[in-house]
């Protein structure tokens, strides 16, 4: 993260402190009608109720996506997501204090006046009125400093053309967007006539270009009638880490066929967009942690004795590890139990086939039972992987794989799963032109993913677990 951004981050968490603490002494005042003099007599018994509810808020601001610092530069996104943060978190609260008010009441005799018991309301109230001003002011600080060309982030755009121009043209008399134009890369089959004059190189550089221009963004702003030629541009791009945007044709626009946003009149289809909104992408990662913790400390008796079996029947390390590409296309460590001989490939890469002899007895059964998968969960627990997502490939065969289907790079726009529903439709692949068939359900659940298309996913490899119908 660069210092503008952590510096606008450390700024809302600040802000929010104080918001949050201001909030809840009013509310404290409101209900139990101490004087504002008084209220250092109180700090002791304050301290530690004021610390839980400004770390019960604090995550409820992270659930809900309050701390993405790409949406900052939007007030109405931020006050928008402070309303729904604040309003659920009054409701879980005005439960809590109903019931602890109940209690009281039973236990003491002493029944709770409604200005107490409905004091939330007014909380609630201060604390959106405070958080949301917070919020909105820091947005209107961060637009300022784009404004000024601080935290503007770099942008190349794809076309030598008229629209590629008129586009360039439009960025640079709107700094409000928060983009500088570092160059264009020309495309090869495009019949534009060059008139720009910045062209920084062609397409087949454009992985070499965003990495030396730090662009944050790429644009694709030339007509191209070759739907190959455009997945290939869009692979280039894909794990790079960038928003890829293009221009489309008019037709898409009239027919429906593009879903389009506008930078100051001139159209634009995003593709990348958002997948899961922060609070979904936050629950599935709080879901992946719970479970993969309570996975492997559980099981820990259970990997052991498996650990020791493998070991006693490869006579090698019983866990291997292997190098895939997740998320963005960074590579990462993959672990698993060992199935397969120490030597299985000595003679280089290959997939696994159907009655493999590589494959030793005991490994058969933990591939049937997918037991070889459990130690995956480590992955997940530290981010590499999640429990349901496409299932990571090795570098070797990903090369292969783009020769045939140049968009299987989107799916590196989400973490890797230990499950999938490629996998759960369609099951092991043991080529690539078996990947390639099995990449339509993979690009079907990042297209409508979502925390309950996950659970049917576990579902169904809890089923195929049980009845020993893996490879």
């Amino acid at each position: 993260m660069d210092t503008h951004r952590l510096r606008t981050l450390l700024f809302a968490i600040l802000a929010d402190g104080l918001a949050l603490n201001f909030a809840f002494l009013l509310y404290v005042k409101f209900r139990e009608a101490i004087p504002l003099m008084r209220f250092a007599d109180q700090v002791p018994t304050l301290v530690l109720p004021m610390l839980a509810m400004t770390l019960f808020w604090f995550g409820l601001f992270w659930l809900f996506g309050l701390y993405d610092v790409a949406q900052f530069v939007s007030r109405y996104k931020q006050v928008s997501l402070v309303f729904q943060a604040t309003t659920t978190g009054a409701i879980v609260l005005a439960s809590l204090i109903y019931v602890d008010d109940y209690l009281y009441e039973q236990s003491s005799g002493v029944q709770v006046t409604a200005r107490a018991r409905f004091g939330i309301f007014f909380y609630w109230a201060i604390l959106f009125a405070s958080a949301s001003s917070a919020r909105a002011l820091n947005a209107t600080l961060v637009r300022k400093r784009i404004m000024r060309g601080i935290g503007r982030q770099n942008a190349l755009i794809v076309g030598t053309g008229k629209r590629a121009q008129e586009l360039a043209q439009d960025i640079q008399e709107h700094p409000a967007l928060g983009l500088n134009v570092v160059g264009f890369v020309k495309e090869r089959c495009s019949s534009d006539a060059a008139q720009v004059q910045n062209v920084v190189g062609t397409v087949d550089d454009i992985p070499a270009l965003i990495k030396q221009n730090r662009a944050s963004t790429v644009i694709i702003a030339v007509e191209v009638n070759r739907h190959d030629e455009l997945l290939r541009i869009i692979g280039l791009c894909e794990g790079k880490g960038v928003s890829l945007k293009m221009l489309p044709d008019m037709y898409e626009i009239v027919s429906g066929a593009a879903q389009t946003t506008q930078i100051y009149g001139m159209p634009l289809v995003s593709l990348d967009p958002k997948l899961l909104s922060p609070i979904e992408a936050n629950l599935k990662r709080i879901f992946d942690v719970v479970v993969s913790l309570v996975v492997l400390i559980g099981g820990l008796p259970l990997w052991l004795v498996i650990a020791f079996l493998v070991w006693l029947d490869t006579k090698a390390f019983p866990i291997y590890a292997q190098t895939r590409v997740g998320l963005h296309g960074k590579h990462f460590t993959l672990y698993k139990f060992r199935s397969m001989r120490a030597d299985a490939e000595s003679m280089g890469p290959k997939l696994t086939q159907k009655e493999d002899d590589r494959v030793t007895p005991l490994g058969k059964i933990l591939r049937k039972y997918r037991i070889d998968e459990f130690p995956q969960f480590f992955n997940v627990l530290i981010g590499d992987m999640s429990i349901v997502g496409p299932r990571p490939e090795r570098p070797y065969f990903i090369e292969q794989i783009i020769k045939q289907a140049p968009h299987y790079t989107r799916l590196h726009r989400v973490r890797p799963g230990i499950t999938s529903w490629g996998q759960v439709k369609y099951g092991y692949a043991a080529n690539v032109d078996e990947m390639v068939d099995r990449l339509k359900y993979d690009l079907f659940y990042i297209e409508n993913m979502s925390f309950g298309m996950d659970m049917k996913i576990i579902l169904a490899t809890i089923y195929v677990v049980i009845t020993g119908r893996g490879q």
